[in-house]
């Protein structure tokens, strides 16, 4: 089921990705035999704020990227490539993929993603009720809230200002967040 939320002349779109019971599980194997590789981006009062991993060492990501690139293209016409390494016309050394490892009491902040991609998503991989709640915010809009659930996927426009409620549970929320960027990529010297 595709749900499509209209905030500020903006699409959301919300769905479940596909065999979500089979990919999920073995995701989350792979972050959890490979935790001690992560490397990390920040730190925003005490939490690493973005987790990586090479993708050669979590492959299933795979799955809801692709998913979330042809969702992206079939309900908003908006074509899109899949990067797994560190952008060529970037300063950034980390891939345009990353976890998002919150434990009981962290949150993440308002912030947007407007680097040169074209959608963002987030994918759900454990979380339980009161694990806080995705929000969107926008002056002169009410607030959208998206409740996570494990196998949903989020796909957004990268300008929307949007952040993660505090997790209110006594387990770690883990969810895979990414961009998709322009196809055909744009040319290394913009």
């Amino acid at each position: 089921m595709t749900e499509v939320y209209h905030f500020g002349g903006k699409k959301i779109i919300v769905a479940k990705v596909p065999d979500w019971e089979i990919w999920v599980p073995e995701l989350l194997d792979e972050i959890n035999s490979n935790r001690s590789l992560m490397n990390h981006s920040h730190k925003i009062r005490g939490r690493w704020e973005n987790s990586y991993l090479e993708e050669g060492l979590v492959p299933t990501i795979r799955i809801p990227m692709r998913y979330a690139r042809d969702l992206g293209k079939k309900t908003l016409g908006i074509p899109s490539v899949l990067l797994f390494t560190p952008l060529p016309f970037s300063h950034d050394e980390f891939p345009p993929f990353w976890f998002n490892l919150a434990q009981p009491g962290q949150e993440t902040g308002l912030h947007d993603h407007v680097d040169r991609a074209v959608l963002s998503c987030v994918a759900y991989l454990s979380c339980e009720e009161g694990s806080g709640n995705l929000f969107f915010r926008m002056k002169g809009e009410k607030e959208l809230q998206i409740q996570p659930e494990i196998g949903k996927i989020a796909i957004f426009p990268p300008s929307l200002k949007h952040g993660v409620r505090e997790n209110r549970t006594h387990a770690e929320r883990i969810s895979l967040a990414f961009n998709l960027f322009p196809f055909p990529l744009p040319a290394v010297n913009l």
